[in-house]
């Protein structure tokens, strides 16, 4: 390791370059940061950079203040590196973190923060994903708007056969599970538009989005006679 002149930081007594004993006593002592993020069991490659700087300020205090020496080095320096960690810890909370809007809430029965996105907040919602391709024009010749009029996914077209069917639950399985959980929060809007809230619930099982219809929806068994 080589401590050189270039390793300057704040202008501060205890900032300012390490002299050649210095450096030599902190190319000696290096093992130290190593030993330190290992006992913590920090990673070097995200934690390094983290304690160094504290560390070679904790050199040019042991230099300055003799008082210090009534203590080992490797206790000041792992005091420093210790604080050092801990403002980093301080940054990270403070830090805003990014989310994915297909990432479950947690304590929630699958829901993703894509579900709680109102419309008026959808201008906010990037449009393209990872690897695809969005062209925007304005001023084109729109198509004919009777043949869209109706149009149903698959799964609506399902869920409509369920809903005036017998049976008691259905399944949808998907590749991945990003694509399930997309295709879930369609399918709770399509329930919550259509007025199926009371007929059946809506969850899903990694990449499998299940209807269950409701116990007061379910059809009367044989036998049993309406009041």
């Amino acid at each position: 390791m080589t401590c050189g002149g270039g390793w300057s930081m704040r202008n501060d007594i205890y900032n300012s370059p390490l002299t050649a004993e210095e450096q030599d006593f902190a190319t000696r002592n290096h093992y130290l940061v190593e030993k330190y993020l290992r006992l913590k069991r920090l990673p070097m490659d995200e934690y390094y950079d983290v304690v160094i700087f504290r560390y070679l300020r904790s050199v040019k205090r042991w230099f300055l203040l003799p008082e210090l020496h009534r203590y080992t080095f490797e206790i000041i320096a792992f005091y420093a590196m210790r604080s050092a960690v801990g403002g980093e810890h301080e940054r990270q909370k403070r830090e805003i973190k990014t989310i994915s809007l297909d990432e479950e809430i947690p304590g929630t029965d699958g829901m993703t923060y894509a579900d709680t996105v109102t419309r008026d907040n959808l201008i906010f919602i990037q449009y393209t994903k990872d690897g695809d391709d969005m062209n925007i024009s304005y001023d084109v010749n729109l198509p004919d708007r009777k043949n869209f009029r109706g149009q149903k996914s698959d799964e609506m077209i399902a869920i409509d056969a369920f809903v005036v069917g017998k049976w008691r639950n259905m399944c949808f399985t998907y590749d991945t599970l990003q694509e399930a959980k997309r295709k879930q929060a369609s399918i709770r809007e399509y329930r919550k538009r259509s007025g199926h809230t009371e007929v059946y619930t809506v969850f899903r099982d990694a990449n499998c989005v299940y209807i269950e219809r409701t116990a007061k929806e379910e059809a009367p068994k044989k036998g049993r006679r309406s009041a």
